[in-house]
């Protein structure tokens, strides 16, 4: 099979996987190949009885109140939590300013 990727979706997906597979017992590093992180997800997913789910993460700060609402309301649009619409958010900066 093959799928087609930007090159951005990709290191997002890679890094995504990264973070992940270590909770799932499978060891992954940054230096593994996109190809090599893709087995082992589908390995860890053939022997859950759930599925996969990036890691919980408690932001150690508080945001102003209509801050965090524009955040959340942000998030919803997206389909995705706040907390992850804030890491991918920071991870672009950081891309934008590093690269």
């Amino acid at each position: 099979m093959r799928i087609e990727m930007l090159e951005e979706n990709q290191r997002a997906l890679k890094q995504y996987l990264v973070r992940v597979l270590p909770k799932y017992g499978r060891e992954a590093s940054s230096d593994s190949s996109l190809q090599t992180l893709l087995r082992l997800a589908i390995d860890a997913e053939k022997t859950l009885e759930g599925r996969m789910a990036e890691p919980k993460l408690k932001l150690p700060y508080e945001f102003q109140p209509e801050i965090k609402e524009k955040l959340i309301e942000a998030a919803t649009l997206q389909e995705t939590s706040a907390t992850q619409l804030l890491i991918h958010l920071i991870e672009k900066k950081y891309q934008e300013i590093m690269g």
